[in-house]
């Protein structure tokens, strides 16, 4: 019931290190946002996908990409047949927009004449704010879908949400995940590379001070300490790190110690001024831990052998730490969302001015509940839609939303 839909990732890039194209950071103190909207090039009745010329350019996930600015203008065309190198590199372009840590922003997401609009408000900083809408006006598009020959043509599209609600069945089909109206910080891509090849690649040894091992398959996409806009001096790698040994996967979240980072903390979305009624706790783990994607898991997501939280290192032992969301007071609302560890009261600590009310178990194995397994469509279906069913997420639904902030 739901042919074409996409999924929307509205994506904050964190300062500090190798700046964008191909790294993570857009500048070396400040943070950005780009909206992302993902689409897939396969026909889920006949299995047929889009032709090899230009899938080798777009991708059969394709992505609508464009950095938030003060004007709402693309910097470049955001549609991926049509996008360039300056796409994707907001480095010094003065109308991209730019936020400091510590500022509280204001994320609104509204359906308009001609697409999806994204407002960003900074209230600390208001001269900060910026916006963008997914229009054909601003060259978002779909690619023509072609699974012969090698044309590769970009159809411009308005980019509309396809529900008027947000419920368990509003998903997208084809995704992992089965959340729609969501919040996630995104790790698992990153570890310490002890010499950096030419390549991308990690030679020597990966992991951090003290706990160094022989680099393997999963240490890529790697930046030298001296890469352009690094603020952080240190060598890294940012491909998937399958092995669940990076920082990621280390203690060192926010949980109080003056000595570990100072958490994100948001407020529960809303929709026409109301919470939603109930949440859930999703990680998508059993995906990561297929054999062969890398590290010592063997999860079978058609039974769910061998799937497990925390997931195991490539040393075969548990990873050292897996985050877990909580609820907090003290902070911008009277009820706010962190991720984490568990943070103590501690009024003295001005760093951390709030605090733990309900972490939910106390752990990633108690948060995120059992697992789940999810519809999917068979790809090729065939004329009466197969489907296929998968553990693809730990997930743990709450029939109240505790955190009304």
């Amino acid at each position: 019931h739901a042919p074409g839909v996409a999924f929307m990732e509205m994506q904050f890039y964190p300062p500090g290190w190798a700046e964008w194209p191909p790294g993570v950071s857009c500048d070396p103190t400040k943070w950005c946002a780009a909206l992302n909207i993902d689409s897939l090039s396969e026909d889920p009745v006949t299995g047929q996908v889009l032709n090899s010329t230009c899938a080798a350019r777009t991708g059969l996930e394709y992505v609508n990409f464009a950095f938030i600015t003060h004007d709402g203008v693309p910097i470049a065309p955001p549609n991926p047949v049509d996008a360039t190198f300056s796409t994707f590199n907001p480095v010094g372009n003065s109308d991209v927009s730019f936020f400091n840590s510590g500022d509280q922003l204001s994320v609104a997401l509204a359906d308009t004449t001609h697409g999806l609009g994204i407002n960003i408000t900074d209230s600390t900083h208001p001269g900060q704010s910026g916006f963008m809408v997914a229009s054909a006006a601003n060259n978002f598009g779909m690619v023509q879908f072609a699974p012969t020959g090698a044309t590769c043509n970009n159809i411009p599209y308005d980019f509309h949400p396809m529900y008027s609600t947000s419920s368990e069945a509003t998903r997208v089909q084809w995704a992992a995940h089965s959340y729609n109206i969501a919040f996630s910080d995104e790790i698992g891509h990153f570890d310490f590379c002890g010499n950096v090849q030419t390549r991308g690649t990690c030679g020597k040894s990966e992991g951090l001070a003290g706990d160094t091992e022989p680099s393997d398959k999963d240490d890529t996409v790697c930046f030298p300490a001296g890469s352009l806009g690094a603020l952080v001096q240190t060598s890294g790698c940012i491909g998937t790190n399958s092995g669940f040994d990076g920082m990621p996967y280390q203690n060192v979240w926010p949980d109080g110690n003056a000595n570990h980072p100072a958490p994100v903390d948001f407020s529960s979305p809303l929709t026409g001024g109301s919470n939603y009624d109930r949440l859930a706790f999703e990680t998508d783990l059993p995906r990561i831990e297929v054999k062969g994607v890398g590290g010592a898991n063997n999860c079978n997501r058609t039974t769910g052998t061998g799937c497990i939280n925390p997931p195991l290192s490539d040393d075969g032992t548990p990873a050292a730490f897996y985050p877990f969301y909580s609820t907090a007071a003290g902070g911008s609302n009277a009820c706010t969302w962190v991720i984490g560890n568990q943070i103590p009261f501690n009024p003295t600590n001005a760093p951390y001015p709030i605090y733990t009310t309900n972490s939910f178990g106390g752990s990633s194995a108690a948060e995120y509940g059992p697992l789940y397994r999810s519809t999917y469509l068979s790809f090729p279906a065939g004329p009466t839609f197969t489907t296929s069913s998968r553990y693809n997420n730990f997930h743990n639904g709450l029939t109240t939303n505790p955190c009304s902030g």
